[in-house]
């Protein structure tokens, strides 16, 4: 049976804090409205125009608040996802969820850490969806996003590969200083059905786009070496203990 250690998704409260922002946001303009008429504030030019000046503001708050929550709320659905597929591999796996780290100046937030009798994995999940293009070695992808009127929009991402080179150094960092020796291979999971790849990657750059394909890449997985079941709990205890607060 899979050993699952939970750690703290601060996105969750994010994402609860600006829902029920959302939600007061959004009854505001109908309060102020309620009020315009009751007080009658179409009278006083003034008021009417501090009245409905504040109806426009709450409209654009609203609309950047709604924004900025489902691009959270998306992330969370691809790490449930990504976390649904990796629990059914079978064997008595570790897995760490939401596991933040730090080495000296190094600083991340591991999606998935997965520590197997085959090796170390870590797991990156990016809930994006339209057209990804990039490469190995730019700073920047992007994603490009094509709808039913004809209209197109592009969004900038940092590039994720290179994001998962560091988190591989610092975990890499942490187990080194603690005497373990331990080859780590990282995976970027494309955890939406409407994501289109077109990438520029090396042969160990490990990109997945399905939880078929996720799950294949797991099961046939081999650093090379055996890990016992006493050094997996060994590297375990040596992330738990160096996990950032």
């Amino acid at each position: 049976m899979n050993k699952v250690i939970n750690g703290r998704n601060t996105n969750n409260a994010k994402a609860k804090g600006l829902f029920i922002l959302q939600v007061i946001i959004g009854v505001t303009p109908v309060l102020l409205l309620i009020l315009f008429v009751w007080l009658e504030l179409y009278r006083q030019p003034i008021s009417a125009t501090v009245i409905i000046a504040m109806i426009l503001m709450c409209n654009v708050a609203y609309m950047l608040l709604a924004r900025r929550y489902s691009v959270l709320n998306s992330g969370l659905r691809g790490e449930k996802q990504l976390y649904r597929t990796v629990r059914r591999l079978s064997g008595n796996n570790i897995i760490f969820r939401n596991l933040p780290v730090r080495y000296k100046r190094g600083r991340s937030e591991l999606d998935l850490l997965l520590i197997s009798h085959k090796g170390v994995i870590i797991i990156e999940v990016k809930n994006h969806s339209g057209t990804i293009t990039g490469s190995w070695r730019a700073d920047k992808w992007y994603q490009k996003k094509y709808y039913r009127d004809g209209k197109t929009s592009s969004v900038e991402m940092d590039n994720p590969i290179k994001q998962m080179r560091r988190q591989r150094d610092i975990v890499k960092s942490i187990l080194s200083s603690a005497g373990e020796d331990v080859w780590i291979d990282s995976v970027l999971f494309f955890s939406s059905p409407n994501a289109k790849l077109r990438l520029t990657l090396r042969e160990n750059d490990y990109v997945r786009s399905s939880s078929g394909e996720l799950m294949h890449f797991l099961e046939s997985y081999d650093s090379g070496t055996v890990i016992s079941r006493s050094r997996m709990e060994k590297i375990a205890e040596i992330m738990k203990a160096a996990k950032a607060d």
